[in-house]
């Protein structure tokens, strides 16, 4: 009965590190097409600008639709790439410089009033290919994770182990950021990868051995 107990606890750990490991896959991907998406978008809408630019007579052809589109979704864009999107920014022909510049959130408005520059434009291009190429190095991990039974039980440990933390971020306990430091923690990480093994171990032993040979032979090793 113990036995059968411990090998249906060592599948649901697999199972759920498995799940875990692929819902993050598909949050990865859904990621990647919204970045994508906000960039095909920003690029058609901002060549569609400098190509009818002209600084003296023309402050360029502004796509309304296109442009409803961005700015309704600039937040949750800016949000998303987080320090890719922050910079230290000088604007044109200021003698000073402004440092934790949200460069999409800001450069957006810029295209309405016709102050908006190439620098700004290209920046934006280039900190949502940074955000993109990042998910797509995320997708590559967790594409070889998805193949890889250890990782799913390491995954799914951590996961179990991490309850409690869970349930003090829920009561207001921790904060979201005190969670995230402390799950994305070198020290938690290493515990938690201990534990892990050590359970999986267990499992084994006891599985092959059988349960009473197992608390014998940890018995010896404690005495």
């Amino acid at each position: 009965m113990t036995t059968t107990l411990i090998i249906a606890g060592l599948v649901c750990v697999f199972l759920f590190g498995f799940i875990n490991i692929f819902l993050r896959l598909s949050r990865i991907a859904s990621n990647i097409d919204f970045a994508s998406e906000y960039r095909n978008k920003f690029i058609e809408f901002a060549n569609k600008y400098v190509a009818t630019y002209n600084k003296q007579s023309n402050p360029g052809t502004l796509d309304g639709d296109k442009y409803v589109w961005l700015t309704m979704n600039v937040t949750k864009i800016q949000n998303a790439v987080g320090n890719f999107g922050i910079m230290t920014f000088k604007p044109a022909f200021a003698n000073y410089m402004i440092n934790n510049y949200q460069i999409i959130v800001n450069s957006l408005p810029k295209f309405r009033d016709g102050s908006i520059d190439n620098y700004e434009v290209n920046s934006v291009d280039d900190c949502l290919l940074r955000y993109i190429g990042n998910l797509e190095d995320y997708r590559t991990d967790a594409i070889k994770n998805l193949k890889n039974p250890i990782i799913w039980f390491r995954e799914g440990f951590k996961e179990l182990i991490s309850l409690p933390l869970f349930i003090f971020y829920w009561f207001g306990i921790f904060s979201k950021r005190t969670l995230r430091f402390i799950m994305n923690s070198f020290i938690y990480k290493m515990i938690v990868g201990l534990f892990a093994f050590i359970a999986f171990v267990s499992g084994l032993v006891t599985i092959i051995v059988g349960y009473k040979q197992s608390m014998e032979i940890i018995r010896k090793l404690i005495d």
